[in-house]
């Protein structure tokens, strides 16, 4: 899978999926903006992608991959 590097976090780079799907607004179809913010303790790291009118459309792991070797 090919990815976006959206920066990093204290050094660990932030990576995306290159398919943007999970971009798109469910209900106007609107682009959403990464937001790196969102995490819980112990979870580790997740981007949340938020439409400015519709709030939370997804949440992304970007150390899936990492996680699964």
């Amino acid at each position: 899978m090919e990815y976006d590097e959206l920066g990093d976090l204290d050094g660990v780079p932030i990576r995306t999926p290159k398919d943007q799907g999970y971009r798109t607004c469910a209900e106007c179809g609107g682009d959403c903006e990464p937001d790196p913010s969102v995490g819980s303790d112990g979870l580790g790291v997740r981007i949340a992608f938020v439409c400015p009118r519709h709030g939370v459309q997804s949440i992304g792991d970007p150390f899936e991959e990492e996680r699964r070797r």
